[in-house]
């Protein structure tokens, strides 16, 4: 840790975690390790596979309802049929359960991380003097969406998750600063600059410690396209096996990471970020109609450290194609110059910093999230 931090009282921190997969409670179970360490009580909440992963670390953990629902084809995810689902997800009981879960656990710090009913239960307890930190790699995803959506739905969405950045008193971004930053097109700032902060990975300490497999990686949300079969077949024309990462703990898949000649992955942030830290180049086949992945995936090609392929247009011979360049050695020397940029920028010791540090500020606006910016 930073010997620059001041002394920081305990404080009760409670996260809230989106349980989608493994990538937001990977990435906040290390920061809340560091926080622990330095004398602060954590707590957690989350649903569905991030319960069962936190579950698996000694920490305290309130299982909440699952938000959102994504329904998918073998290439897309259907834009139309996802919005519903999440708009019925999102229920009154579920607010009103994470106003109790805020009255029962009191904490000095919220932590939200992907999880929205969080963020709009603070609507109604807005008199209370707690600070909320987001951690975030997308802030603007319902203008990219494709489909039959009409405008004022649209809109809408676009509304929230400018409302999502005004509530938060601070923003972590997990990625690099700019020009490096690999989530830089998911976005926008709604004139709130003031509050991002770009720490770099929040990862444990990672590093190359060979070239031996192609590993792939799909993440644990299960939305993802289906290429089974050219996945076997691209085996084939490289003559030689992948090492799939399917139902390992996290700690045997950063093992084999750590290892891997070339990662072949969904999009996902986190998963981008550990190949960054761990100097692997990426080729990237993200399911058509989700912009997140979409967009951390051309700020790899931006960064010139892998390759994004159209999963509608994907064939055996295009996968290998995309794995051989990718294992040219001028994406070796850019993935060098990340790697070691990722371990200057200790991402986690940055978070805490910014936590601690936040919690001596006055409140920008108040006593109410409502209340406009100044000019």
């Amino acid at each position: 840790m930073p010997t620059s931090y001041f002394w920081c009282a305990e404080m009760r921190i409670y996260f809230v975690s989106n349980g989608f997969g493994y990538g937001h409670v990977s990435r906040d179970v290390e920061l809340a390790k560091a926080l622990r360490e330095r004398g602060h009580e954590v707590i957690f909440s989350t649903y569905g596979d991030g319960l069962a992963f936190l579950r698996s670390y000694d920490f305290d953990v309130i299982e909440v309802e699952e938000f959102g629902e994504v329904s998918f084809t073998a290439t897309e995810v259907e834009v139309f049929k996802t919005v519903l689902g999440t708009l019925r997800s999102l229920k009154p009981e579920m607010l009103l359960e994470a106003r109790r879960i805020l009255r029962d656990v009191s904490p000095d710090v919220m932590v939200v991380d992907g999880y929205v009913p969080a963020m709009v239960s603070k609507i109604l307890r807005s008199w209370r003097k707690m600070r909320i930190f987001l951690i975030t790699n997308e802030t603007i995803q319902w203008k990219k969406l494709e489909g039959n959506l009409s405008l004022p739905i649209k809109k809408l969405g676009e509304a929230a998750e400018a409302l999502l950045v005004y509530l938060a008193d601070e923003i972590i971004v997990p990625d690099f600063p700019p020009p490096y930053t690999l989530c830089l097109e998911n976005l926008a700032f709604y004139d709130q600059k003031h509050k991002f902060h770009f720490v770099g990975p929040m990862l444990p300490e990672l590093e190359s410690r060979g070239k031996e497999k192609v590993v792939v990686n799909f993440g644990g949300s299960g939305v993802n396209p289906d290429i089974d079969d050219v996945l076997a077949e691209a085996e084939e024309v490289l003559g030689e096996s992948f090492a799939v990462a399917r139902g390992l703990k996290r700690e045997h898949y950063l093992e084999h990471l750590s290892r891997a000649r070339v990662l072949i992955t969904h999009g996902g942030h986190t998963s981008i970020m550990e190949a960054v830290a761990c100097a692997k180049p990426v080729v990237g086949v993200p399911i058509k109609n989700y912009p997140e992945r979409e967009g951390n995936l051309r700020g790899v090609e931006r960064l010139g450290i892998g390759r994004k392929l159209d999963v509608e247009w994907l064939t055996p011979e295009l996968l290998a194609a995309a794995i051989r360049e990718v294992s040219l050695p001028e994406y070796e020397h850019r993935l060098g110059v990340l790697g070691e940029l990722a371990k200057s920028f200790s991402g986690v010791s940055r978070a805490v910093e910014i936590i601690e540090n936040g919690m001596k500020k006055p409140r920008r606006y108040g006593k109410s999230s409502f209340a406009p910016p100044r000019k």
